[in-house]
């Protein structure tokens, strides 16, 4: 999973643009003999660039934007380790009720024409913006309805745990970069998961973002 061209492999994350050239199942690197593999191939502001990888043939036949040959495209290989936070809620007893999973998926490649991930970029941008309210940001970037969602989990529970005004603001902050991880990277929101769940007394009411 490397551009041929290139002597170091590219940074995790790191978004490549250039226009598509070429794509195609072949030999890894074009080697007589060498193990099947997928190939892109693309030119930029570096010059024409390669990259392998069999997972590439998935990424461009699941991409939302379907590029064609010609297109301006982004290529992303995603982060290998998972970003996650666990948050565990106790009844008064003490006793562990609930627990929330917060967890951006492991590592693919993404290939979508460039103005999806400026799209997602924007979007990423205003989910880390404490100021910005939910229903104007979900009207601008509609992906982001579950990403507040979670985020609302998140502020309930804080609200709860934390005492410190600023130890809720700094858990809110790093639940927020996840989630905008996420949104950057073309994965849905991290999911929350509910595992032994049973009613706090002093919970409060659930309440609608997109009002």
């Amino acid at each position: 999973m490397n551009a041929s061209d290139d002597s170091a492999r590219p940074s995790i994350d790191r978004l490549t643009v250039g226009r598509l050239l070429e794509h195609g199942a072949a030999p890894h690197e074009f080697r007589p003999g060498a193990e099947g593999s997928y190939f892109v191939k693309i030119t930029s502001d570096r010059g024409v660039r390669t990259f392998w990888s069999p997972a590439l043939k998935h990424a461009l036949e699941k991409s939302t934007t379907q590029p064609k040959l010609g297109d301006q495209i982004g290529i992303k290989e995603n982060g290998i380790d998972p970003v996650e936070v666990v948050i565990r809620r106790r009844s008064t007893e003490g006793k562990p009720i609930e627990v929330h999973r917060y967890e951006s998926p492991r590592s693919h490649w993404v290939i979508e024409k460039r103005e999806w991930f400026d799209e997602r970029s924007a979007a990423a941008d205003q989910l880390r913006d404490p100021r910005a309210h939910p229903r104007e940001a979900i009207r601008n970037h509609p992906e982001l309805l579950g990403a507040y969602l979670t985020l609302d989990s998140a502020r309930k529970f804080a609200t709860e745990r934390f005492e410190k005004l600023e130890q809720r603001e700094r858990f809110l902050t790093l639940v927020r970069e996840v989630l905008a991880r996420a949104t950057e990277r073309g994965v849905p929101p991290p999911v929350v998961r509910v595992r032994d769940r049973a009613p706090l007394p002093e919970a409060s009411p659930e309440h609608d973002l997109t009002r």
